[in-house]
C-alpha cells in the first residue's frame, strides 16, 4: 500500500510541474510584452524632447508606487478567491471578487484626489520646477487621475490569474497594448487635419487604453462561471471587507518599503559617480529578464497553492510550491548566465564606455549566484500569502531591504569605498536573508493557515 502511495505521487509530480508552467508562461509573456511596449512608448515621447521624458519619468515614480498598492489589494483578492475556486465554492469566490474590486476602487479613488489636487506638491518633492512642472502637470494629473481605472484592472487581472487563467489577460495585454502605440501616435502626433496635443495626448492614449482593457477583461469575464459577477453577489460584508483590507495592508507596506529603501540606497549609488550610477541602471535593466520570469512562476504559486488548500490537499501545496521554486531558480540563472556571457554585446546597445562595460561584466556574474535565492524570494513571498500570512512576508522584507540592502551599500559600497560590486553583494545577500527566513518559517510553521 505504501509502495502504490509513493508510486502514485511520482506519477502526480510531472502534472503539477506542467500546470504550474502552463500558468507562468503567459504572465511572463505579458508581463515581457509590457516592457517591450513600455520602450515603444517612451521612445514616441522621446520625440517631444528630453523635458517630456522627465516628465514621464516624474510620474512613473508615483506611478508604481501606486500600482503596487494595487497590487497588495490583488494579492488579497487572489488569495481568497484560489481558495474559493479549490473548495468550488463559487459564492465565496464571487463574495471575494467583489470585495476586491470594491476595496481597490475606494484605494484608487484616494491616490487619484490626492495626486490631483496637491499635484504641484508632489511634483516639486520630485524636483519639478519651472518648465519641467508646467510640462509634467497634465501628464501627471490625467495618468495618476485615473487610478480606479488601473486598480480595477489590476483586481480583474487578478482574479483571471487566480483560477489559473493567465492567458486571458496575455491576449488583452496584447490588444489593450497594440491599442495604446496607436492612440500614442495619433494623439501625440496627430494624423490628417488633427495635429495632436503632445504629452497630453499621450496620457489621454493611455486612458483610452486602460479604459478598453478594463471593458474587455470584464466581458471576457462574463463567461466565466467562476468569476462572473451577478445582482446577487453585489452585497457587502463589513467582516470579508475587514479580513481582505487586514490582509491587503501588510503586503501593500512590503512593496512601499521595498519601493522606499531602494529610493535611498539609489541616492548612495549615485554619489558613486556618473559611471557607476550609469552601469547599475542598464543592469537593473537587463536583470529585469530574469525577475519577470520570478514573478510570473509567484503568480502560478499563488493560484495552484491557494486552490490547493481550498480543496484541503496539503500533499499538492507542498508539490506546487516546490515545482514553482524549482522551475523559477532555473529558468532564472540560465538568464543570468547567458545575459553575463553576452553582457559585452548587450552593454554596447547601451554605450561604448569600456569601463562601464567591464564593470556590467563583473556586476551580471555577481548576480547569478543571487538568482535561486532571488527565486525563493518572489515564490514563497506569493506562497506564504497563499497559505494566509502576508504579515511575514512583510517583516521579512523590512529586515533585508533596510537591515542588509540599504544600510550594506552605505557601509560597503560607499562608506568604505567598494563601489558597485557591493551594492550587488548586498543585494545578494539580502534576497539569501529573506530566503532563510521563508525556508525557516516553512519547515519550522504550520503556514497554510484558515482565513477570517
Amino acid at each position: 500500500m505504501e509502495r502504490k502511495r509513493h508510486v502514485d505521487v511520482a506519477t502526480k509530480i510531472p502534472v503539477h510541474a506542467k500546470r504550474v508552467f502552463n500558468i507562468a508562461l503567459p504572465a511572463i509573456g505579458e508581463a515581457y510584452l509590457q516592457n517591450l511596449l513600455g520602450i515603444v512608448d517612451t521612445f514616441f515621447i522621446a520625440k517631444l524632447g528630453l523635458v517630456a521624458i522627465d516628465a514621464v519619468g516624474v510620474t512613473n515614480v508615483y506611478s508604481m508606487t501606486y500600482v503596487g498598492v494595487f497590487i497588495a489589494v490583488s494579492a488579497a483578492l487572489s488569495v481568497f478567491l484560489s481558495r474559493a475556486v479549490g473548495a468550488k465554492n463559487f459564492e465565496r469566490g464571487h463574495s471575494s471578487i467583489w470585495h476586491g474590486f470594491v476595496i481597490a476602487f475606494i484605494v484608487g479613488i484616494i491616490v487619484s484626489l490626492i495626486s490631483v489636487l496637491f499635484a504641484v506638491p508632489l511634483l516639486h518633492i520630485m524636483g519639478a520646477h519651472g518648465t519641467l512642472q508646467n510640462t509634467a502637470f497634465p501628464y501627471f494629473t490625467i495618468v495618476l487621475g485615473i487610478s480606479p481605472l488601473i486598480a480595477l484592472f489590476t483586481v480583474q487581472s487578478a482574479a483571471f490569474r487566480a483560477i489559473g487563467d493567465t492567458k486571458t489577460p496575455l491576449r488583452v495585454g496584447l490588444e489593450m497594448n497594440a491599442l495604446h502605440v496607436v492612440f500614442d501616435y495619433v494623439f501625440i502626433f496627430g494624423i490628417g487635419s488633427f495635429h495632436g496635443l503632445g504629452i497630453k495626448g499621450a496620457a489621454i492614449a493611455m486612458v483610452l487604453a486602460r479604459l478598453y482593457g478594463l471593458i474587455r477583461l470584464w466581458t471576457k469575464s462574463r463567461h466565466v462561471d467562476a468569476i462572473a459577477l451577478h445582482a446577487s453577489d453585489l452585497n457587502l460584508s463589513a467582516s470579508l471587507t475587514w479580513s481582505m483590507t487586514k490582509f491587503a495592508v501588510p503586503a501593500a507596506l512590503e512593496r512601499l518599503s521595498m519601493r522606499l529603501g531602494q529610493v535611498a540606497y539609489f541616492g548612495f549609488i549615485v554619489r558613486l559617480g556618473v559611471d557607476v550610477y550609469a552601469t547599475h541602471n542598464i543592469a537593473g535593466t537587463i536583470t529585469t529578464f530574469g525577475t519577470t520570469i520570478g514573478n510570473g512562476f509567484a503568480v502560478a504559486a499563488t493560484a495552484t497553492i491557494g486552490q490547493a488548500i481550498g480543496s484541503g490537499n496539503e500533499l499538492d501545496v507542498r508539490t506546487y510550491r516546490h515545482w514553482s521554486y524549482i522551475e523559477s531558480a532555473v529558468s532564472m540563472t540560465a538568464v543570468a548566465i547567458l545575459l553575463c556571457l553576452f553582457s559585452p554585446w548587450i552593454g554596447f546597445l547601451f554605450t561604448h564606455n569600456q569601463h562601464v562595460i567591464h564593470l556590467l561584466f563583473i556586476i551580471l556574474a555577481i548576480d547569478i549566484f543571487s538568482q535561486p535565492f532571488l527565486a525563493a524570494v518572489l515564490v514563497d513571498t506569493s506562497a506564504i500569502q497563499a497559505g494566509g500570512n502576508s504579515k511575514f512576508p512583510m517583516m521579512t522584507t523590512m529586515i533585508g531591504i533596510w537591515g542588509i540592502r540599504t544600510l550594506g551599500v552605505y557601509l560597503f559600497a560607499w562608506h568604505f569605498g567598494f563601489g558597485l560590486p557591493a551594492v550587488w553583494v548586498c543585494i545578494a545577500a539580502d534576497n539569501a536573508l529573506r530566503a532563510g527566513f521563508f525556508l525557516w518559517y516553512r519547515r519550522t510553521r504550520n503556514w497554510v493557515q484558515k482565513l477570517a
